[in-house]
């Protein structure tokens, strides 16, 4: 599994410590399609909402795809790091379910995003990941739902 924090995103976390500024009450979770693929991801400079392709961007209108918003009370306990996170610390948020797919989609979903806002514009990326089993998504039938458990881990 590959992960990545972008800079738009170590700009935001910097903004609130050490700087005293406003965590975010909601954070926003989204898929991804591109760059990258099921095991590989984007450089942390590359890695802006602006550079992926993003899920919402692709599909609007023909399914019934929206971000799921995640409560800060959501996440929990700090961990011992597993996965791409060995050696360093872990928090992991209830499991998001993305609505039921209203129409076929043929092209693999890669990850998931982790966003400031709910819509796409002038969002800011947070963190970039595969899924934790390197496998992607490759396609959707109507009616079928994805499910991710977002979990945000940090190296010394």
């Amino acid at each position: 599994m590959a992960e990545t924090f972008s800079i738009e995103g170590l700009d935001y976390m910097l903004g609130i410590f050490p700087k005293n500024g406003t965590n975010l009450a909601t954070s926003n979770c989204g898929l991804w399609t591109g760059p990258g693929t099921a095991s590989t991801i984007g450089t942390s400079v590359s890695a802006t909402l602006s550079t992926y392709t993003n899920i919402a961007e692709v599909t609007l209108g023909t399914w019934s795809y929206a971000r799921q918003s995640i409560a800060g009370a959501s996440w929990g306990a700090q961990t011992t790091g597993a996965g791409a996170a060995v050696g360093g610390r872990q928090t992991t948020a209830g499991q998001v379910s993305f609505p039921a797919a209203t129409a076929t989609y043929a092209t693999a979903i890669n990850g998931f995003f982790l966003c400031d806002l709910s819509t796409h514009g002038t969002e800011k990326s947070i963190f970039i990941a595969n899924f934790d089993d390197t496998t992607a998504i490759a396609s959707l039938a109507i009616g079928d739902i994805i499910k991710v458990t977002p979990t945000f881990g940090l190296l010394p």
